[in-house]
C-alpha cells in the first residue's frame, strides 16, 4: 500500500511540474493610467505581455519573483527597456513603483482577475540574439546563442554597466549542457561563479545560483538580468 501511495505521489509531482500558472491582472499606474497584464509564472520566472489600455498594443514583459518581491521589465521592439515595475505580490495583488530608465517614477497597483493552469510549452529552438538596454544612461547586455542538437548550446555574453564606470562583464564563447530550457554556466578561475540561464519563448533570464558571484567581472558589472530575443537567426560570434 505504501509503495502504491509513493508511486501516486511521484506521478502527481511529475504532472505538477508540467503545468504553469497563467494569470491576468488589471489595474492602474498613478491611479489614472489603466493597464492589463497577461503573465505566465514558471518557478521564479515571470513573462508575458502588458497592454496600456489607451494604446492597445501589447508589450513584451520579463521579470522575476523572489519571495514576495516582484520585478518586471517592459521592452520595446529593439530590446530597449521602457519601464520597470518593482513591488510586492500578495493574495493576488501586486503594488509598488513604476519607473522609466530616465528616472521618472509613479506608483502602480494591479489585481488578479483570472487564473488558469496551462501545459508547459514544448521546448523551442533557442538559437538567436538576445539583449536589453536601459538607454544611454543605463546598462546594456547582449547574449548570442547557437543550439547544437537537443542538449547543447553555445553562448557568448557581453554586458556593460551604465555611467560613470562603464565596467564590463563578459563570458566568452563557450558550450554548455542544455536541458529543459535551462543551462548552467560554471567558472572557477576567480572563485565560485555559477549562473543559471533560463529560456522561454521570446526571451531569457540569467541569475546567480548557490552564491556563485565570483566571476571576475568588472566592479558592479554583471551579466544577470532579463534578455529579450530580437533575432532568431544563427548569430555571428565575436570569438570564432
Amino acid at each position: 500500500m505504501k509503495k502504491i501511495l509513493l508511486l501516486v505521489l511521484i506521478g502527481n509531482l511529475a504532472f505538477a511540474q508540467t503545468k504553469l500558472s497563467q494569470q491576468t491582472f488589471e489595474g492602474f499606474i498613478n491611479k489614472r493610467i489603466p493597464i492589463n497584464l497577461s503573465l505566465t509564472f514558471d518557478a521564479n520566472l515571470v513573462y508575458g505581455t502588458l497592454t496600456y489600455k489607451k494604446v492597445g498594443q501589447p508589450i513584451k514583459v520579463i521579470g522575476t519573483i523572489e519571495s514576495d518581491n516582484f520585478l518586471l521589465h517592459e521592452f520595446a521592439a529593439k530590446a530597449e527597456v521602457t519601464g520597470i515595475y518593482y513591488g510586492t505580490i500578495k493574495d493576488g495583488e501586486i503594488s509598488g513603483s513604476w519607473s522609466s530608465p530616465n528616472g521618472k517614477e509613479m506608483s502602480f497597483s494591479i489585481k488578479k482577475t483570472a487564473a488558469t493552469q496551462i501545459d508547459k510549452p514544448e521546448p523551442k529552438p533557442v538559437t538567436g540574439s538576445y539583449a536589453y538596454s536601459f538607454g544611454k544612461d543605463g546598462g546594456t547586455g547582449n547574449m548570442y546563442v547557437q543550439q547544437i542538437g537537443k542538449d547543447k548550446i553555445i553562448v557568448e555574453i557581453q554586458a556593460v554597466k551604465g555611467p560613470p564606470s562603464y565596467n564590463e562583464a563578459t563570458i566568452e564563447k563557450t558550450s554548455l549542457k542544455f536541458s529543459r530550457n535551462q543551462a548552467i554556466y560554471e567558472n572557477k578561475e576567480f572563485g565560485k561563479c555559477l549562473l543559471k540561464i533560463s529560456f522561454f519563448d521570446g526571451g531569457a533570464n540569467i541569475i546567480y545560483i548557490d552564491e556563485g558571484y565570483d566571476c571576475g567581472f568588472g566592479n558592479a558589472a554583471s551579466v544577470i538580468g532579463n534578455y529579450m530575443k530580437f533575432d532568431s537567426k544563427a548569430p555571428k560570434f565575436e570569438n570564432n
